[in-house]
């Protein structure tokens, strides 16, 4: 019995730290710790309002691109990428990442 509750236990707590994980990022601008991303609106380029996000981790502008454009069912579109990361490259050497996005209508 007690190997089938320390298990079940187990269990629990691997799914709520997947969860935690995989959360989505905060759809306000600002700084979040959980993405390690820094969110603000600039001007484009056509003089319409967008959303420029700066992220360290891998993932981290893509989570805060869909967590921002909440009200779009978190569709978006790209207007610039910069040394978007990917697992496993070197930071140092690329840099900070950005993107610049406008939410879908």
């Amino acid at each position: 019995m007690t190997l089938r509750s320390t298990v079940r236990w187990m269990l629990g707590v691997g799914i709520a730290g997947l969860l935690a994980a995989c959360g989505v990022g905060k759809g306000t601008l600002g700084s979040d710790p959980a993405t390690e991303s820094q969110a603000s609106t600039v001007t484009w380029s056509d003089g319409r309002p967008a959303l420029a996000i700066s992220c360290q981790t891998p993932g981290g502008c893509q989570s805060r691109a869909v967590a921002l454009c909440g009200k779009t069912s978190g569709d978006y579109t790209v207007l610039k990428m910069e040394n978007m990361p990917t697992r496993g490259d070197m930071s140092e050497v690329r840099g900070p990442a950005s993107v610049v996005i406008r939410c879908s209508n």
